[in-house]
């Protein structure tokens, strides 16, 4: 069909067709059957863990599955399945107040959706994952970035957050512990966070899908899930049980008790209309969830493995500066080496054939000199690929 006769694609995001450099020189060696050490796999059925595979599959295959009976809200054995994970790590919550989605995207999708109309604002950590990004832009909305201070540890930069707020923003996005930077949100943050959240009438919305994966103890235990001001909670099984495959996540409604119910409703209304969580998964969860202490114990000690190699190579490493994450799977490193990162990137992956990925792309300023690399990589090929970068340095 001749391009002029034909309909007009939407203009919520600048398209560039093709690749850039970095992912070019990648598919080239895919092509050719090239070998390279890849920093940056953070799919956890691609590093070599054990899963227990026979009794996973086992549980999809239940005959109820046949069955189509929808509730938009998700199965109810599936939420109270969720709710008994939760009073494993303390917390007590009901499932009422629970929404499944298919992923964290769409719980966002769906959050955007019942908080923003078009035109209206969310804002973003940055550093940060820059999925938040494309999503707003799908869903119609603005987005504008917050700093995170890495002189206080990645704490909020809150002078920063203030001046980017205006009458147009609904939604605050908090990811604890972040991607990539591994922070996890302090109890005075959130105390400021309350106040700002209600003066200026914004909601929460917090990301906490690497919160079974802490470094150190986290002394400050936030009870995010009883408020008296809007937050909603996203996680899902993509990281607590590292099968992103399986495709489940869900939303907590936390606020007001007057308001939650109006704001339930609404939310029960967007779910109703996609109905995205599939009824094998849904049913499976409750058995799922037995094997979590097995398989994040895996996860947990390659991260750790992963960690004491990574202090070891660069400790006495004068121009790499690294800070140890508290929390999550990758880790940020910093030197004046890095600087231009795409270019840094693209230069290492064609000399010494190892992928890692430049900070830019997680909101870092390119003349930071920053690199993220993923910490659950198979240890040998990580010690490898840390080796190789010392080399090129």
């Amino acid at each position: 069909m001749d391009s002029e006769n034909s309909p007009r694609f939407s203009d919520r995001f600048e398209f560039i067709p093709g690749e850039n450099d970095l992912y070019s020189l990648l598919e080239s060696f895919k092509r050719s059957g090239q070998d390279w050490i890849d920093l940056t796999i953070s799919n956890p059925t691609k590093v070599g863990l054990v899963y227990p595979r026979e009794a996973i599959l086992h549980s999809l295959e239940k005959q109820e599955s046949m069955e189509y009976d929808p509730d938009p809200k998700g199965t109810l054995e599936a939420r109270k399945s969720i709710v008994s994970y939760y009073k494993e790590k303390g917390h007590t919550i009901s499932e009422e107040d629970l929404f499944l989605t298919s992923s964290s995207s769409e719980a966002y999708s769906y959050l955007i959706k019942l908080l923003c109309n078009p035109g209206e604002e969310v804002l973003i950590p940055s550093p940060g994952y820059p999925l938040f990004e494309f999503l707003s832009l799908l869903d119609g909305v603005e987005f504008n970035s917050y700093q995170l201070d890495q002189s206080s540890g990645w704490k909020i930069d809150f002078e920063n957050l203030n001046s980017k707020i205006t009458n147009k923003t609904k939604i605050l996005f908090l990811v604890s512990p972040n991607n990539p930077t591994g922070n996890i949100l302090s109890l005075e943050e959130f105390e400021k966070l309350k106040t700002l959240a209600k003066t200026k009438r914004i909601a929460l919305v917090l990301d906490e899908v690497f919160s079974d994966y802490l470094h150190e103890e986290n002394r400050d235990q936030i009870d995010f899930f009883h408020t008296d001001f809007p937050v909603f909670v996203v996680n899902g099984i993509s990281k607590i049980l590292a099968l992103p495959q399986m495709k489940l996540s869900w939303i907590h409604v936390g606020g007001p008790t007057s308001w939650k119910k109006e704001c339930k409703e609404r939310l029960e209304i967007i779910a109703d209309t996609y109905l995205s969580v599939g009824t094998p998964i849904q049913l499976a969860l409750p058995e799922l969830f037995q094997w979590r202490n097995m398989i994040q114990s895996q996860v947990l000690r390659r991260i750790r493995r992963n960690l004491q190699v990574l202090e070891s190579s660069y400790s006495s490493h004068p121009s790499i500066v690294y800070a140890s994450p508290k929390g999550g799977w990758y880790a940020v490193l910093q030197s004046d080496s890095f600087l231009n990162d795409e270019e840094f990137c693209f230069r290492l992956l064609e000399k010494e054939k190892v992928l890692v990925h430049p900070g830019s792309m997680f909101g870092f300023e390119e003349d930071q000199g920053n690199i993220v690399i993923s910490l659950i990589v198979e240890t040998e090929s990580f010690q490898s690929g840390l080796e190789k970068i010392s080399t090129f340095l």
